[in-house]
């Protein structure tokens, strides 16, 4: 299971980012995983559940995880589609594209503290 893995150094990247802030302030961290990343949200989930018996400093943050659709862009027309059944087609010409613009992303996209 990988999403251990990708848990700690997820935590451990917030630890260095915010060494000068207290992360016991920590509320919530939200993330941005693309359809494509090979990361399944709920193991994700279920890994951070986890984390907290070893780290239990961080048993009251939140994760938020945010699943991003699948995009591509023409290399023709330019036109950005939202791909379905993985059909890698442009909605506007119907050729084929392989310019992924978004769905490959694992980013921490915010993190909360509290007051």
């Amino acid at each position: 299971m990988h999403e251990t893995s990708i848990v700690n150094s997820i935590m451990r990247t917030l630890e260095m980012e915010f060494e000068k802030e207290k992360l016991d302030k920590m509320k919530s961290i939200h993330l941005k995983v693309g359809i494509l990343s090979n990361i399944e949200p709920r193991l994700l989930h279920n890994a951070y559940s986890a984390y907290h018996i070893s780290h239990p400093e961080y048993s009251n943050v939140k994760l938020n995880i945010e699943s991003t659709e699948l995009k591509i862009q023409c290399e023709v027309c330019n036109h950005i589609t939202q791909v379905k059944n993985y059909r890698f087609l442009c909605e506007n010409c119907e050729r084929p594209s392989k310019n992924v613009i978004q769905g490959e992303e694992l980013l921490i996209h915010k993190v909360e503290f509290e007051d």
